[in-house]
């Protein structure tokens, strides 16, 4: 019984490693991987829109030949695996109903950087201390698109007129038929008070000036004899006061006092015609008029 016992160990251990020494030679192995099921083929990556990102400088531009931040430079990133097709830049106005102010498209990818001089596509000048949106998109030749949006931010603007200066200020905002600012959201209110100390900063910057403010409306009545009561009557008297108003405002601000003269001009100088209605807002202004 041993002797048998003893030989089919041994035939057991003989076996095994003929086995193993099969299996090492990678014969049995290459038949398990023949076996194994093929590896996932990776899906298809997605088409992506472009990457863009778009900044601008300076932060408040002023466009007033002074030769101090009068242009403004639109910087450009964008990334896309495919080419891309198209761009455009579009600058709308600071106000409701927001028309288009400036455009600039091209083929192919944007450049770097846009350099804007402020002016229209019709060669209009942006008003002082008033944010243009803008928004710039990019196109692949997918289809695929992004856009980018963004705010342009305009100084005080102090334009030379031969013998004299003038800023045009359509931003600052008085409460309905009133001539002070009753009534007005926080954040207009904060805007108003902006507004105004740079104002006052520009004034007494240029303290060698005597100043004019100048309070303005915009006429709504449907006939010209109709318009012609609505500026003596009512918006010549309100813009008047307006512009008291201002005065009284710059005084607390730090501006003397005897260097600023009120005046209401009412509806007799309009920026926009009266079938302009989209650029109204501009009518509905303050101007001050340095004079040395």
């Amino acid at each position: 019984m041993k002797k048998v016992f003893v030989s089919i160990s041994v035939l057991s251990l003989v076996l095994f490693v003929i086995f193993g020494i099969v299996t090492c030679t990678g014969v049995p192995a290459k038949a398990v991987e023949e076996a194994a099921p093929p590896a996932p083929v990776p899906a298809p990556k997605e088409p992506r829109a472009p990457e863009l990102t778009v900044s601008v400088s300076p932060r408040f531009f002023s466009p007033d030949g002074d030769g101090i931040d009068d242009e403004l430079h639109i910087a450009i990133s964008c990334r896309d695996e495919s080419p891309i097709d198209e761009w455009k830049l579009t600058i709308m106005e600071g106000e409701q109903p927001n028309q288009i102010f400036f455009e600039r498209s091209g083929k192919g990818s944007p450049p770097a950087q846009i350099v804007w001089n402020g002016r229209s596509s019709l060669g209009e000048l942006v008003q002082s201390a008033t944010d243009y949106p803008f928004s710039l998109t990019v196109k692949n030749v997918r289809g695929l698109s992004s856009t980018s949006h963004g705010l342009i931010g305009v100084d005080i603007l102090v334009i030379n007129e031969g013998d004299q200066l003038r800023v045009q200020v359509p931003s600052i905002v008085f409460g309905s038929d009133s001539s002070g600012f009753t009534g007005l959201s926080d954040e207009t209110l904060r805007s108003n008070d902006f507004i105004l100390r740079r104002i006052s900063q520009v004034l007494n910057k240029f303290n060698a000036y005597k100043v004019i403010v100048e309070g303005h409306a915009n006429l709504t009545a449907e006939t010209e004899a109709a318009r012609l009561l609505e500026h003596v009557r009512e918006l010549r008297p309100l813009s008047e006061q307006r512009a008291k108003f201002v005065v009284d405002y710059l005084v607390n601000l730090g501006v003397d006092r005897s260097r600023l003269t009120a005046i209401g001009i009412g509806g007799a100088r309009p920026v926009a015609k009266y079938e302009d209605r989209a650029n109204w807002w501009k009518n509905r202004r303050v101007e001050f008029i340095l004079i040395k």
